[in-house]
């Protein structure tokens, strides 16, 4: 959401300007140059420009302004220019009504697809300027690059450095790495784990872990086989180790997966209603992610497999998301109970399933631990039709 208020009592910087009118035919240049220019900058947050405002601040309004574009008639102009490698930027159009008056806000929105630049010339009809091929426009704090010149060496270095994630952590670069599934690879030799083909300084290792868990969880319902063996994976740059995670061979040892999280609904409760969850913007389901698309026999799930799987694992947003649904949920603890108290045949299914790899004697065919197992499945399988649907 953009807060006005507080783009308007701020001097224009690289994140936004100011505008008093929209741009002219004559002015479409200069168009392409004010959005490249905020495309292209190093940080890594949307730009914003707000026209029908003065260079004093003063809201002065574009309501009569004939030249005004929506986001369709904006992105349409951006698809037709010859930008390299199709790297068409995201934008939208949000007008706004303050002090009696409309004011519409280009979102520049952000992307890693830097430097955005022509790969040939452009003369925009009735346009005073052409933008030329390989002209690289960027801001730096007030300024953007001139129409008739174009970015110093060092400012295109820094988008390129942002590009391939290397003006990040090396935790944010690992993200940035796992994501480009096609250059990772599998191997078995002397170590079991997975090497980064582009940067083999990013190498991810397994290892037996030797504690005492369950060998089968809620998540592993709906497999063929329930039991599963778990493992240490260790997240490598060079020698030091960036990140440490759990990970457990499922359905009898046919793919991976990365051990999800445990929350709750009402923790206060002596009852907990329990599900495992991954975060979109986490480190760990950057590697889950990964495995998913990796295609790899004995790592990665079948179609099937993988539909079983993330029904009963729910996958939030972000912390602050998991947040808001606990709590939107905490104030139905009752119902969502009733909902999810697991049946006898399901019950009994579950038992059946566990026998095929499991003694009477063994832990997970304690009925307690049927009991948690069925719930906890039943939970994370509402909540995922809770945020498709967003309502009890």
């Amino acid at each position: 959401m953009i807060d006005i208020n507080n783009l308007l009592a701020t001097p224009e910087d690289e994140y936004h300007d100011f505008k008093a009118q929209w741009y002219t035919p004559y002015d479409k240049a200069e168009l392409i140059k004010d959005i490249f220019s905020f495309v292209n900058t190093a940080h890594h947050k949307d730009c914003y420009l707000l026209i029908g405002i003065d260079d004093n601040h003063k809201v002065i309004g574009i309501e009569n302004d004939e030249n005004r574009l929506n986001t369709q008639q904006l992105t349409d102009f951006l698809h037709s220019l010859p930008i390299a490698n199709s790297h068409t930027p995201k934008v939208v159009v949000q007008s706004i009504q303050l002090d009696k008056h409309t004011i519409d806000v280009i979102v520049i929105k952000e992307t890693t697809d830097v430097p955005v630049y022509l790969d040939e010339d452009k003369h925009p009809k009735q346009a005073k300027r052409p933008i030329h091929a390989g002209q690289i426009f960027t801001r730096e704090n007030d300024t953007n690059t001139p129409i008739s010149d174009s970015a110093s060496d060092y400012l295109v270095e820094r988008l390129w450095k942002k590009r391939f994630g290397e003006d990040l952590s090396i935790k944010e670069q690992y993200k940035v790495k796992l994501s480009d599934f096609q250059h990772w690879e599998y191997f078995e030799l002397d170590n079991v784990g997975f090497r980064y083909t582009m940067n083999p300084d990013f190498c991810m290792y397994l290892e037996e872990d030797k504690d005492n868990r369950y060998k089968s969880e809620s998540y592993t319902l709906g497999q063929v086989r329930l039991d599963m063996s778990w493992n240490k994976l260790l997240l490598k740059y060079r020698n030091s180790t960036i990140g440490e995670f759990l990970v457990v061979f499922m359905d009898g040892v046919r793919f991976m997966t990365v051990v999800p999280n445990l929350g709750s609904i009402n923790p206060m409760a002596n009852d907990l209603l329990t599900f495992q969850y991954y975060l979109a913007d986490s480190l760990d389901y950057a590697v889950e992610k990964l495995i998913l698309n990796m295609n790899k026999v004995a790592i990665t799930p079948d179609y099937g497999s993988k539909i079983q799987l993330l029904s009963r694992i729910v996958i939030f947003n972000d912390y602050n998301q998991l947040k808001q649904v606990t709590s939107e949920l905490n104030q139905h603890y009752d119902d969502i109970k009733k909902k999810c108290t697991p049946t006898k045949e399901q019950l009994e299914l579950c038992r059946g399933a566990l026998s095929m790899d499991f003694k009477k004697s063994d832990p997970e065919m304690q009925e307690g631990h049927i009991e948690i197992m069925c719930e906890e499945s039943n939970v994370g399988q509402f909540i995922n039709k809770y945020l498709k649907n967003d309502h009890l």
